[in-house]
């Protein structure tokens, strides 16, 4: 089934340690464990995710707006409004927002469902 939605119909959840929030789009609500689409926001100077790893699953953040700081396999990155990052599997990455307005993503997760793992490494 086709499903056409906007940010506003999604399921709100806060991010750990109040550093923003996420809109649940595409799920296993759906009915697919092939992929997963989210929105981020992190809220500006919140702390940075978990450096953390995804055994099998592939991770895309497609950059809506702000300036944003990724660390991935240990290089530090600044991504910004209309970029496109690819994370393949296995490759630890922690995001965080240093600025003063809130950076927003889409990110993508393929595959989902059983396949998908969030595995914390230590920096």
């Amino acid at each position: 089934m086709i499903k056409v939605m906007t940010l506003e119909e999604g399921e709100a959840v806060p991010l750990d340690s109040g550093r923003g929030e996420k809109i649940r789009l595409i799920d296993g609500r759906l009915g697919t464990d092939t992929i997963d689409v989210h929105h981020n926001t992190l809220f500006p100077g919140g702390p940075p995710g978990r450096y953390h790893r995804h055994s099998k699953s592939d991770n895309v953040y497609i950059v809506v707006s702000g300036v944003g700081q990724l660390v991935a396999d240990g290089v530090p990155y600044s991504v910004r409004e209309g970029q496109i990052i690819f994370i393949p599997a296995g490759v630890p990455h922690s995001l965080s927002n240093p600025g003063d307005e809130p950076f927003r993503i889409f990110e993508i997760y393929a595959p989902a469902g059983p396949d998908f793992d969030f595995v914390v490494v230590e920096p």
